[in-house]
């Protein structure tokens, strides 16, 4: 059915009802229109009917037909006509005439395929440096696998890898390449660029406007300088600086800027993971406040020291501290200012005692020293040194002075002690003497015998 019929079929259905709407009641009941209206229905849908049968009928004879008409003629799929029906032959591509100037596809991709740019990447030095980074090996290796990689990644060019070493303020020279010598061995961070952009900084020295700022590239200002900042997790670990007087025939200076982009983001992700793993071993066995060795290290430090002096027949000393003007302080400042002198104290006491101790955070205020290999007198010099110093200290807090001396207990391994627990023990309860004392003194474990 077409649209056209159907809307004259539409016209007739309402034509019907308007007719019988305006049809007065007293010729036409309301209940006789009602009928009038749906026999006219009925009759244009009989009306209908008989013309879209018509139609259909009318489709299916044509495609009878149609399909008669072709049952004995070949047909070519590939053209989609009938095979007798002639076509002119069409061309190949190859054989088609093209436009003046041009080139044949295969000519132009030879002759693009020899001016493209070959950008100087060592797969096999590269495998091994990314193979370093993925094993997550040592910083050491990881350095030299990158020492190795430098100069054929960026060869004729000289290079120098900073990295700060203990504080922020001085970069220190972790690595250098090439023929000669671009920067000084211990820079400041403001000399490069790069530290304050947070960004490759690239300096052309042919071109006086093209001027990065990076004052410490002084030694050889030639050719092309790039600087790129070392970071990783919004941290600043060091700068890789590089130059060259003049770039490679088949490479661009934006093939060098991602070269040395991919050197600094792979290198400064692998510190930042590193620097990750330290704080995390860090915060594992250290004290949040003082920033001395936690309980749980100290247990297993003692421990292990124990059984080694056992094995080798060697003294083992253990120091316990309380410091005294914790209950006053805490009355009187609060716990803050108690706090404040127990980070004081965790800040100074690894300067009082050897290389070799393990200084640590007992229990609430309470210090121990572990003193391996130490003798009796040792380790009562050693805490004598501890308590003269502390009773000393002078701590500024607000507009007064905190000030503490110690209760110290001493006890040695194998004088007073045959095991861990023992020498806990008695240094432990050598220190609570101290403190029934009135303080400020040093307790050795031999007066527990004399009580």
């Amino acid at each position: 059915m077409s649209f056209l019929t159907y809307i004259f079929w539409l016209i007739a259905f309402v034509a019907g009802v308007v007719v019988s709407y305006f049809v007065p009641e007293t010729t036409l009941s309301v209940g006789g229109k009602f009928f009038f209206v749906g026999a006219w229905g009925i009759v244009l849908g009989f009306v209908l009917y008989n013309i879209c049968k018509k139609k259909v009928e009318n489709a299916e004879a044509e495609f009878t037909e149609t399909l008669n008409s072709i049952k004995g003629e070949k047909f070519d799929f590939v053209t989609g006509l009938p095979a007798s029906e002639k076509r002119e032959p069409e061309l190949e591509p190859e054989d088609m005439p093209l436009p003046k100037g041009a080139l044949p596809a295969k000519a132009a991709l030879e002759k693009l395929d020899e001016q493209a740019v070959r950008v100087g990447f060592p797969l096999d030095v590269w495998k091994q440096y990314s193979r370093v980074l993925l094993k997550d090996r040592p910083v050491p290796e990881v350095v030299k696998a990158l020492e190795n990689l430098l100069p054929k990644l960026f060869p004729n060019a000289a290079g120098i890898l900073y990295m700060y070493a203990g504080t922020q303020t001085d970069l220190h020279k972790v690595l250098s390449f090439g023929p000669y010598i671009i920067s000084d061995d211990v820079i400041r961070p403001g000399e490069c660029a790069s530290y304050a952009s947070g960004d490759i900084v690239i300096t052309d020295y042919s071109t006086p406007e093209l001027t990065g700022g990076c004052t410490h590239l002084h030694h050889h200002p030639k050719g092309v300088s790039f600087c790129a900042p070392i970071e990783g997790i919004e941290e600043h670990f060091g700068i890789f600086s590089l130059q060259t007087d003049v770039l490679p025939d088949n490479e661009s200076l934006d093939d060098w800027h991602a070269k040395v982009s991919i050197v600094a983001t792979t290198f400064g992700q692998y510190i930042a993971n590193q620097n990750l793993n330290v704080r995390f071993k860090q915060q594992s066995i250290r004290d949040n406040l003082t920033g001395l060795f936690n309980r749980r290290y100290m247990e297993e430090s003692l421990s292990r020291e124990v059984s080694a002096a056992i094995r080798h027949k060697n003294p083992i000393g253990l120091i316990m501290l309380y410091p005294d003007a914790v209950v006053d302080i805490q009355q009187t400042r609060g716990r803050h200012a108690v706090e404040q002198l127990l980070w004081e104290l965790g800040q100074r006491l690894p300067g009082y005692v050897r290389s070799e101790d393990i200084p640590c955070r007992y229990e609430g205020e309470v210090f121990c020293v572990i003193l391996p290999g130490a003798d009796l007198k040792i380790t009562r010099q050693r805490a004598d040194k501890i308590r003269n110093e502390i009773s000393q200290l002078q701590i500024a807090y607000g507009d007064t002075i905190l000030a503490t001396t110690l209760s110290m207990g001493v006890s040695v391994m194998p004088v007073h002690a045959s095991d861990v627990n023992s020498l806990l023990y008695t240094a432990a309860a050598s220190m609570q003497l101290a403190i029934q004392s009135a303080g400020n003194r040093v307790i050795i474990a031999d007066a527990l015998n004399n009580r």
